[in-house]
């Protein structure tokens, strides 16, 4: 009986002890909460440090030695104090997971680490699935990180849930359009311009838009906006050259895309669609030499690009032709003498001619021989490329709209197999530069013959 009463005492005295101690230290962080309501930080962090002197691993202390860290922005230290509570057994006795993991959710986007911040904002909506800002923050982190397509999720949800945070608009109209839904992009970007919550950002996604309607006005202004953005220079002027390429502006194309060469990463997808793009217009330009040069610039890094040897081989081939080089560095019209003795020897009188653009005329002509026939019409057209089947129909287009019953076609280069086939399925006629090297080696001879007469 009496070691049953001692063992009771014991018992009595402990427990008394610990509620005692409990007692103490609730108490203690009770003024030291205090303090830190009040902003007595100081006073806030001196209690604190005691209580843990005495007891390491109290999380309602730990966890206020973590927001004094906060406070004094030391986001590294903070971040290991709420860590170091999630790992104690009975931290949820006394903190909110949702509150600890909101903490450190916050102090990874702080510090930018994306991939933390993420993690924990994963964990939250296990807690709380239909938390709004646990959505709206993680698909803000996941497309910090560019990754659309699963940032699109949790944007869209948050927005369902809270259509007044408006500053989902710019993040779901930029993941509407890489998911491919250009329409809501378009609605969702125009309304983040209406708020005010989008700037540079959404004009570009908005020019990429009107430009694939070929809206290239609207795309056009858009896109002058946001090259002013650092993040979107070299792209907008990529999409600026390629509105002025469609409009056969080549010359403003190039200056528009010289501007920036300095700009580019270099072995990228983007820098080579770019120096490809640059090439294509010094090509149109017949500005040869420039075009190599880029065409070189993309061989040398990735051979396998865009059949770029296939061009560099044509354009290597022509400049050793010095007759075709002189060709290409004309302008059209100082090549007009050379093409009028083209069509004369091919027994034809031009009675009319029209300048398509700086590469093309078109030429309206009576036979020589049958004068008693309907004119033709014969088409020049200076390129380096391969005529495709695609001119020939367009030519056939221009036959019918000229009325004429046949037509010739004549240029400095080659044709492809199909565009022979549509030729000789229409009546036209097809010349490649084998005529032009003709007629010019005979215009060469013609003029030594007529030096050595004249000296």
């Amino acid at each position: 009986m009496t070691y049953l009463l001692i063992a009771m005492i014991v018992i009595a005295v402990v427990v008394s002890a610990f509620f005692f101690k409990s007692t103490r230290l609730s108490s203690r962080i009770r003024r030291a909460e205090g303090a830190f309501a009040e902003e007595d930080y100081t006073r806030a962090g001196e209690i604190v440090k005691d209580i843990l002197d005495k007891n390491h691993d109290y999380p309602p202390a730990r966890y206020l030695k973590a927001r004094l860290l906060i406070h004094q922005n030391q986001y590294v230290m903070a971040i290991y104090e709420l860590n170091s509570i999630l790992t104690l057994p009975d931290f949820r006795t006394y903190a909110s997971e949702y509150e600890l993991r909101s903490q450190l959710a916050h102090l990874y986007s702080e510090t930018k680490n994306w991939d933390k911040e993420i993690e924990e904002y994963k964990m939250i909506l296990m807690i709380q699935p239909d938390d709004v800002n646990a959505n709206y923050r993680l698909g803000h982190a996941l497309y910090s990180m560019k990754n659309y397509h699963s940032a699109f999720t949790y944007l869209q949800k948050s927005f369902e849930a809270d259509p007044t945070k408006t500053e989902n608009l710019l993040p779901l109209g930029v993941c509407y359009f890489h998911v491919g839904d250009h329409e809501k992009s378009e609605l969702n970007l125009l309304r983040a311009l209406e708020t005010g919550n989008a700037g540079e950002e959404a004009r570009f996604y908005l020019g990429s838009i009107y430009f694939s309607k070929k809206k290239y006005e609207e795309a056009a202004a858009l896109l002058e906006i946001s090259r002013k953005d650092r993040r979107y220079f070299v792209k907008s002027l990529f999409l600026l050259a390629k509105i002025f390429y469609e409009q056969e502006n080549y010359e403003r194309a190039v200056e528009i895309l010289e501007e920036g060469l300095g700009n580019l990463k270099e072995k990228t997808d983007e820098a080579y669609e770019y120096r490809y793009l640059l090439a294509e217009c010094y090509e149109m330009l017949n500005r040869l030499k420039e075009a190599i040069h880029h065409w070189e610039k993309i061989y040398s890094e990735n051979p396998s690009y865009r059949a770029v040897k296939v061009k560099l081989d044509t354009y290597n081939a022509i400049l050793q032709d010095d007759t075709l080089t002189m060709v290409y560095q004309s302008s059209i019209e100082e090549l007009q003498p050379l093409i009028v003795e083209m069509i004369s020897g091919l027994q034809y009188n031009i009675i009319a001619r029209e300048r398509i653009n700086s590469n093309e005329y078109q030429y309206r002509a009576f036979n020589i021989k049958r004068i008693n026939e309907p004119p033709i019409l014969i088409y020049f057209n200076r390129s380096i490329r391969e005529i495709t089947e695609n001119q020939i129909a367009q030519f056939q287009d221009k036959l019918n709209s000229e009325k004429c019953r046949s037509g010739i076609y004549i240029t400095t280069n080659k044709y492809s197999l199909r565009a022979k086939a549509t030729a000789a399925s229409r009546q036209i006629e097809l010349y490649d530069r084998e005529l032009v090297s003709r007629v010019l080696e005979k215009t060469r001879i013609k003029k030594k013959y007529q030096t050595g007469r004249g000296n």
